[in-house]
């Protein structure tokens, strides 16, 4: 026959009760500091200076209005002039870099 005192249910229960306690203060615990820290980014010199110069870039228009107008005022009126050695030059030394490389 075994004989077991009639608290030993409250006990089991009381241990119950501190544990599920334990681990909700843990979790509790675990989300304050998690709220705590906030991602921060700081950024270098260098990544200031590119991100500068990419905005000034953007202000940049991607067409030059005032050259177009002027090239098609010239080719409208036949003034337009095509310098032959020029375009050669050119495509003699992007040929030959093109080899270098």
């Amino acid at each position: 026959m075994e004989i077991t005192p009639k608290d030993s249910v409250n006990i089991d229960a009381y241990v119950n009760t501190v544990q599920e306690k334990d681990k909700a203060d843990a979790a509790a615990q675990q989300q304050e500091q998690q709220q705590a820290k906030a991602d921060t980014v700081v950024l270098s010199n260098a990544a200031k200076d590119i991100h500068k110069a990419q905005r000034q870039l953007a202000a940049i228009p991607d067409v030059r209005e005032d050259k177009v107008a002027q090239l098609k005022e010239q080719i409208e009126n036949g003034t337009y002039k095509i310098d032959e050695e020029k375009i050669a030059d050119k495509m003699l030394k992007d040929a030959l870099l093109k080899d270098l490389t």
